[in-house]
């Protein structure tokens, strides 16, 4: 009898420390899998940062000046899709922050990263002949343009470069609105001096092509910059070509222009300097074609 209790005794000695055992390692996964959650790193975007390859950057804009920013739906959808379109637009700069920035667009005040606001410094004087930053003031969207009249430095009148020249819209004189004159508002504009600047021109050389890109920030080797239908791409810089502000080109020069995205060889016809444009014929698919290409776009140099 004896012998039988004891063989029972260690059938349920040996079982109920099966059960301990194995609810002590269930609970130690349990504590590892709870470790493993608390280290996972989180989807949402940290102050600052955007979809793309850039760093985290500050601003020199200051509190109540203009900037050129992109809509914060616009930058939402990026995070979903990089490949999506980027429009800037003129903003006011509400409150400078070390990586993000308040800005009122529209009347309605977003947080935008630092890496996508352009200044606008106040106070800007300009001469006849200069080329500024600017938007698009009866309509809308980030514009370089070239001034036509100084009588008052401060608002100047300018003729818009980033519009096609023989857009077929019109203002209320009827003017097509690529050859037009407006009158900038004060401190809406900054004069662009030398190349690298937000707005200036790039050619980027890729596996196939030199391809037309404008900038939107430099940050050591990066260029953050919008190209062919408001894509933005970081780009490495010791792959770009600045393309000058303005260069002085006449009728029978050889040049290069960006069409369709990516440069490609053209002879110049003619030069309406005051407009900043030029005419050239250029050949794509086999076939003859003139184009009027503006000033910040054109250059010669480079390896096609």
């Amino acid at each position: 009898m004896k012998k039988i209790f004891l063989t029972i005794g260690l059938v349920v000695f040996f079982f109920s420390n099966i059960f301990f055992y194995s609810c002590k390692n269930e609970k130690t996964d349990e504590n590892e899998t709870d470790t493993t959650k608390t280290e996972e790193v989180s989807d949402v975007p940290q102050p600052g940062q955007i979809p793309y390859d850039f760093p985290v950057v500050g601003t020199t804009a200051k509190n109540g000046e203009y900037v050129l920013t992109p809509s914060y739906a616009f930058i939402e959808d990026a995070w979903e899709d990089p490949t999506s379109t980027f429009i800037f637009y003129s903003s006011k700069m509400i409150e400078v922050g070390d990586k993000e920035s308040k800005v009122s667009q529209v009347g309605t005040e977003y947080m935008i990263p630092n890496s996508l606001i352009i200044p606008i410094p106040a106070n800007q004087q300009v001469k006849k002949g200069d080329v500024v930053l600017t938007w698009w003031q009866s309509g809308s969207g980030m514009e370089r343009g070239i001034v036509v009249d100084d009588s008052d430095a401060s608002r100047p009148k300018v003729k818009y470069l980033d519009i096609e020249y023989d857009n077929s819209a019109t203002n209320g004189e009827g003017v097509p609105i690529g050859q037009m004159i407006e009158e900038l508002e004060a401190n809406s504009f900054v004069k662009i001096t030398s190349e690298w600047q937000p707005g200036t021109s790039i050619a980027y050389q890729s596996d196939y092509y030199q391809e037309h890109w404008q900038v939107i920030r430099v940050e050591g080797e990066k260029v953050l910059a919008m190209g062919w239908a408001g894509k933005i791409q970081v780009l490495e810089k010791s792959k770009c070509t600045a393309i000058p502000v303005k260069m002085e080109v006449k009728a029978g020069d050889i040049i290069q222009i960006p069409y369709i995205g990516s440069y490609q060889e053209a002879t110049v016809l003619k030069v309406d300097n005051e407009a900043g444009r030029v005419w050239v014929e250029t050949e794509f698919a086999g076939e003859t074609t003139e184009e009027v290409v503006s000033q910040g776009n054109i250059t010669k140099g480079l390896v096609l």
